[in-house]
């Protein structure tokens, strides 16, 4: 891109009019910043970009689904991965910081982030105190829940554990299907039923995929618990 005249560079671009006037493709090659032989960066992003569908595929993706384009490798791998770290980083900061009812969004793009992309299905609980901050998460079950029991036993331990006041639980669908199961609802309404026994509400559950994630809450799917008193 050395050939065009600065102010259509992406970088210049990005220095003189702010990151909001670039396109995916011109973000994602200041990231990877050099193409390979015959293409440049921009080019090359552009390709990723249609062939990923995405950004988000792009940062999760492995160094092996990276092996039919040449000019990526390790190095730009890694700076990808490092990309999207600090980008869920910066989200589970924010967390932290305010209540995550502020912004369900924000609550979602993290989770999308942390499990969406998993080749298995895992359950992930966002522990929070009394004004909704998060205390801490963590993935605390991995693959088909068919013990509903055990499963429900564990949550409400980790809750004491971590001696939060509500909780937000979600767990991922590999398959991109974000439409709830009925065992997916049925274990909801048993969950909250379970952690009101022990003071602990449960305000959300979410279900994500690489595509993207739903909110039970949003929906107005999740169980109320105070009408199961």
């Amino acid at each position: 891109m050395k050939h065009w005249g600065k102010p259509y560079q992406p970088r210049e671009k990005l220095s003189h009019s702010g990151p909001n006037s670039l396109n995916d493709a011109e973000l994602l090659s200041i990231i990877i910043r050099t193409g390979s032989q015959g293409e440049n960066s921009l080019e090359l992003s552009k390709k990723l970009l249609t062939h990923f569908g995405s950004i988000t595929s792009i940062l999760n993706s492995t160094l092996d689904d990276f092996k039919n384009f040449k000019g990526i490798g390790i190095s730009k791998w890694t700076q990808l991965r490092a990309t999207h770290e600090l980008v869920r980083r910066s989200q589970l900061e924010q967390l932290h910081m305010q209540d995550v009812f502020s912004s369900i969004d924000m609550v979602k793009s993290f989770l999308i982030n942390t499990i969406g992309h998993k080749d298995h299905e895992v359950f992930m609980c966002l522990y929070l105190d009394i004004h909704n901050r998060l205390l801490h998460s963590e993935e605390i079950f991995r693959g088909s829940i068919n013990q509903t029991a055990i499963y429900i036993r564990e949550v409400a331990k980790a809750c004491l554990l971590r001696n939060c006041s509500n909780l937000i639980v979600a767990h991922n669908h590999p398959s991109g299907h974000l439409t709830p199961s009925k065992e997916d609802l049925a274990v909801t309404k048993t969950l909250a039923k379970s952690l009101a026994l022990i003071e602990v509400h449960l305000l959300d559950h979410c279900i994500v995929s690489k595509n993207g994630a739903i909110s039970m809450l949003e929906l107005a799917i999740l169980p109320n618990q105070a009408s199961e008193h």
